[in-house]
């Protein structure tokens, strides 16, 4: 498969970014919740580590070709295919296929509109000449168990060139498992920090 290595990295990303920001993720249904700028931020930085430091991961980078041109710079009415993505895995200052790896788009509950997302994306793709471009939703829904986390995670992606269709990052199974685990790491984190706090007090 042409994408094992890109596909397997950034299922690493999600994974760690699932664990050590379930508090993040679990505002997504709060009235003041974060922005998936925010979360895309968090992913970057797993990516950078995927990565690294043999490319370079920025949040919603907007310059491409040696840093001239820019990216959603008209006078107009813009062309979908210049709007910054979340996520850009490059090589800054540098144009072409071998050094524009991957753009990625995240949503956080859902695509409204699959067939225009796809279509821009792959606008812009094609337009700044990135090997893969993937639109990734992390699908965070409310649990419904009391006892159990707060949200749930069933992340799904896709990959262009080629694919119209999202399907899952990982099995139904192995995505609640991997909520649970972040659900739980969370409260290890919240535990510690009050017991840290209550002894600075004591």
């Amino acid at each position: 498969m042409p994408y094992i290595n890109t596909e397997a990295r950034l299922r690493t990303a999600l994974v760690t970014l699932i664990l050590d920001e379930y508090s993040l993720l679990e505002t997504v249904h709060l009235p003041l919740p974060a922005s998936e700028r925010v979360i895309a931020n968090q992913l970057a930085w797993r990516l950078r580590t995927e990565y690294e430091r043999s490319w370079d991961v920025d949040v919603e980078y907007n310059r491409v070709g040696h840093g001239t041109a820019v990216k959603g710079r008209r006078t107009h009415q813009p062309d979908p295919a210049t709007r910054p993505v979340d996520i850009s895995i490059h090589h800054r200052g540098l144009s072409g296929r071998n050094d524009n790896l991957m753009v990625i788009e995240l949503k956080t509950h859902g695509v409204e509109n699959l067939a225009s997302e796809t279509t821009r994306l792959e606008k812009t793709q094609q337009h700044y000449d990135y090997q893969h471009a993937v639109l990734l939703d992390l699908d965070i829904t409310r649990g419904t168990d009391p006892d159990g986390p707060p949200v749930l995670l069933q992340p799904s992606w896709l990959w262009l060139p080629g694919a119209r269709t999202m399907s899952g990052v990982f099995d139904d199974e192995s995505a609640r498992q991997l909520s649970f685990d972040g659900w739980q790491a969370r409260k290890g984190r919240t535990a510690a920090l009050r017991a840290a706090r209550d002894r600075d007090f004591d």
